[in-house]
This record gives structure tokens, sequence and C-alpha cells, in this order.
């Protein structure tokens, strides 16, 4: 368990750099079997502390958890991913209200991301939850419409880097478009 939580600690300090996390925005989780490694409500991506996860039945709630579990726990339920990750990078937000998928013109996006979709619906609500992990399974990362990517992957690295093509996908994108 240590080693998980060294790797998600050095991943939230990635996305602090990255600037694809503000303030206290953004989780991320591991499953460990039937139970999940979530960080807390309210938790600092940037400079967590083994002190901001909470160890958790996947499904269940319990006090102090991410508001994002719902999320976290249908990705696991539905899928083998190992990790879920989610951020709030500028790019991929402000495309997200004037698209409806995102389809990178770089390399790396193309060949990593193919193309992702944009979904919406009411933060924290079951049916977002459910379009979040149904498009997860379908292509491993999605943009919540006005709020950010979820990716998930075999491990951290492998979300992290999802998210890193799709912010950067987008803002070749969005610097395309000002041409």
């Amino acid at each position: 368990m240590k080693r998980v939580i060294d790797e998600m600690i050095k991943i939230g300090k990635k996305l602090g750099q990255l600037k694809l996390i503000d303030g206290a925005s953004g989780n991320m989780s591991c499953r460990i079997g039937d139970f999940m490694l979530i960080t807390k409500s309210g938790s600092i991506l940037d400079s967590l502390t083994p002190q901001d996860f909470i160890y958790v039945k996947i499904g269940e709630f319990c006090e102090g958890i991410s508001s994002d579990w719902k999320v976290h726990s249908r990705v696991y339920k539905k899928t083998d991913y190992r990790a879920v990750l989610h951020c709030h990078g500028i790019y991929n937000v402000v495309l997200s209200f004037i698209q409806n998928e995102i389809v990178p013109k770089d390399l790396e996006g193309r060949l990593f991301l193919k193309k992702v979709r944009v979904v919406e619906g009411e933060f924290g609500s079951e049916e977002l939850s459910n379009a979040i992990a149904k498009e997860i399974a379908r292509n491993g990362i999605v943009i919540h419409r006005g709020h950010g990517i979820y990716s998930a992957g075999k491990n951290t690295v492998d979300a992290f880097n999802k998210v890193c093509y799709l912010e950067h996908s987008c803002e070749i994108i969005y610097k395309l478009d000002l041409r």
C-alpha cells in the first residue's frame, strides 16, 4: 500500500506542476482488490500526504471521502482499470463548452486517444456517474462539460499520461482555432 500511496503523491505533484489542478480540485484513486484507496474530500493533490487517503470498499460511502466517490466506484465496477484520476486543465474545460467531442490533431493524441467524448450531467448524480463510467469503459478517458477530465488506467501513471495527452491535444486545438 505504501508504494501505491507514494505513486499517487508523486502524480499529485505532477498535476500541480502542469496546472491540471487548482486549489483543492481533482481527485484520484487506486483499486486494491474489492477496495479502493481514494483521496479525501478537500485534499490538495499537489501536496498530498498519506493522511489524505481513505481505504474503502468499492461502492460504499464513508465520511470524508471524495465527492466523486460514485464515479470511481462505477468505473471500477464496469472495468478492469486499477486507477482513476480527475483533474481540471484549462484547455479541456474551455473546449468542453464548445465541442461535444475532442478529435486530436497532434500525433500522440491521435495515437493514444482517438476521439474523446464530452458528457453532461449534474455533478454527483447517478446519471453522470454512469455516463462517465460508460465512456471510460469505451475509451479510458472522458471530459465532463465545464468540469474536467476523468481518466483511468492500469495504474496512476497510465491514467496521468492519458490526461497529459488530452490536455496537450486540447491546447493545440484551441491555439489552432485562434489562427
